[in-house]
């Protein structure tokens, strides 16, 4: 195993241009870690999972233990899991999972759903079908702690998969003194993590790339909250409007495009007319006076906007956020 070849630091840093400082000592470090791999490997095999911790970035090493394990064992699934992505998304990490391990095909990923209920039936389905496997994965998760995988939600499923005999997980931070925060006793035990400090005061090159898509990501996030709060005090038929359409504007097309900063939101929206007349057959309300004084209190919250259609010839109320959050709002309107 050529572990040095895959443990270079780059020459410079891709930050405006600054030269790498103590460059042959970090090249060092991160060579003394590698040679570590076989007792992390070992570790793994009877049943803990790693966990790495210690000052600067440690993609590179996670990298290539990666590969190392993936030379070990060539039967093995693997999965990377980018934690610290604004992007990231319990449904996202869940078909990586079942796509790796050979349980879900593409086009079924396509139609699963993103709201709480579906995506829970898909981590207890992966769950069971892994338990039932032979085959070993290996999933890497860069940083634990990030903004998106440090809920409740991810930590349970991620504890539930490490949890598996045949599932080994490898995970990092950037401090090991908050991370224990996350998890309760049960959670910890389940997780099982064997500590191992390994610092390499590299710089944050690839954390950094996503800062502005954070900042996307957390005003996206105050909205989706908001949106949540309104929501819960809105009448039973306010939010059977709301769910006409969200379940229109999923089901019309959306963007997830991720590209840095976007913060898109799903594209479709309804005309009047035609949110009156889906109302109308699901019995939720047969006056227009009606739908046209929800849709002003939405308009008034900012639930929803009005917007030309891109001919410009009728104009659509649509929700102004990105479908994965439209469909957090669905739970709400169940």
């Amino acid at each position: 195993m050529k572990v040095a070849k895959r443990l270079k630091l780059v020459g410079k840093e891709r930050v405006e241009g600054i030269p790498v400082k103590h460059f042959n000592e970090k090249q060092d470090l991160l060579l003394r870690h590698g040679r570590l791999f076989p007792t992390w490997a070992c570790s793994l095999h009877e049943g803990f999972s790693v966990f790495l911790y210690g000052f600067g970035s440690k993609k590179v090493v996670l990298s290539a233990f990666m590969t190392y394990l993936m030379e070990v064992d060539t039967e093995a699934a693997v999965v990377e899991v980018i934690g610290y992505s604004p992007h990231f998304t319990l449904k996202e990490l869940l078909i990586q999972v079942s796509q790796a391990a050979g349980l879900t095909g593409e086009e079924e990923a396509l139609n699963i759903s993103g709201s709480k209920r579906s995506v829970a039936a898909l981590a207890k389905r992966v769950v069971s079908e892994l338990r039932k496997s032979d085959r070993s994965v290996f999933l890497f998760v860069h940083n634990i702690e990030g903004q998106n995988i440090r809920g409740e939600d991810c930590q349970e499923v991620l504890a539930r998969l490490a949890e598996l005999p045949n599932v080994h997980l490898v995970a990092s931070a950037d401090n090991a003194s908050v991370t224990p925060l996350l998890w309760d006793q049960k959670l910890a035990g389940l997780l099982n993590f064997h500590y191992f400090h390994v610092p390499t005061y590299c710089s944050y090159e690839d954390e950094l790339m996503y800062q502005d898509d954070i900042a996307f990501e957390e005003n996206d996030g105050r909205r989706l909250q908001a949106a949540s709060v309104v929501l819960s005090s809105l009448t039973q038929t306010a939010r059977a409007v709301f769910r006409e359409l969200g379940e229109s504007q999923i089901a019309g097309g959306s963007s997830e495009d991720g590209e840095a900063g976007s913060g898109s939101a799903g594209s479709g929206g309804m005309q009047f007319a035609e949110l009156f007349t889906s109302c109308r057959e699901q019995l939720i309300l047969s006056n227009e006076i009606t739908l046209r004084s929800h849709l002003e209190e939405f308009i008034d919250h900012d639930l929803v906007c009005m917007q030309d259609s891109p001919d410009s010839r009728v104009t659509l109320y649509k929700i102004p956020l990105r479908t994965s959050d439209i469909e957090r709002l669905m739970d709400l309107c169940a």
